[in-house]
């Protein structure tokens, strides 16, 4: 199977999916961009305050368990 690639910092990286989303937190509403997957199952995002525009992580379970999404493409 053929992994989608994305392009950060000029570096071509093989992901599981790519979101390109934007979640919404159900109690502090706290918004992240979701990036992708990556091939470790891990959601990469990054905090929308964040001035740094650093790239977190965090699993599958916790994004749909605490947050919610607000724009953006479906899940391929």
């Amino acid at each position: 199977m053929i992994n989608p690639v994305v392009n950060i910092r000029g570096e071509r990286v093989e992901v599981r999916k790519i979101f390109n989303c934007l979640f919404e937190h159900e109690t502090n509403e706290e918004l992240i961009h979701v990036w992708y997957e990556d091939l470790d199952g891990y959601i990469i995002y990054e905090d929308c305050t964040d001035a740094l525009q650093q790239k977190r992580k965090m699993t599958y379970v916790e994004l749909f368990k605490d947050y919610q999404r607000v724009w953006g493409g479906e899940e391929e």
